[in-house]
């Protein structure tokens, strides 16, 4: 008994511990009412696939925040879109592992393709910044999240 104890102590301090980093690597203090940028929401999806155990440090994995339509605009207004892929020299082609559109207001975090959102809790904790910086909700975005063709509603 002793032992499963000490095992749920360590698994508790564990996720305490990585919770700490994870909302600590990223600097709330830059954002402002207008909403994140570009570069900010691309280091919150960062954060949220390394939680999601991508594994981002293989050679040949890119994250592209390129994606705009023709006029230069982002495909989902109110939100970056981001692909992220894997390619290398001895690929026949490039392996798309998922698109991903990230909230500059909010910082809600949909996958399109699969329309799942990512959610876990040391990101509702950013989240939560994000929103008391802008002063928006996941509630004032639901015309934008629309616009990607997944909602929660």
């Amino acid at each position: 008994m002793p032992r499963k104890i000490m095992l749920v102590f360590f698994l508790f301090i564990s996720e305490f511990c990585y919770a700490q980093v994870v909302v600590s690597e990223f600097n709330l203090s830059d954002i402002n009412r207008g909403g994140m940028t570009k570069a900010q929401a691309e280091k919150l999806l960062v954060i949220a696939l390394k939680y999601q155990k991508y594994d981002l440090s293989l050679d040949g994995v890119f994250v592209d925040g390129d994606l705009q339509d023709k006029h230069g605009n982002p495909p989902h207004p109110g939100y970056y879109d981001f692909s992220l892929g894997y390619d290398t020299s001895t690929a026949g082609a490039i392996d798309y592992w998922g698109l991903f559109s990230v909230s500059s207001q909010t910082g809600d975090i949909w996958e399109i393709n699969k329309c799942e959102r990512i959610i876990f809790p040391q990101l509702q904790k950013i989240q939560q910044e994000i929103m008391k910086k802008t002063g928006a909700t996941f509630a004032s975005e639901v015309v934008q999240r629309r616009g990607l063709g997944c909602t929660d509603e």
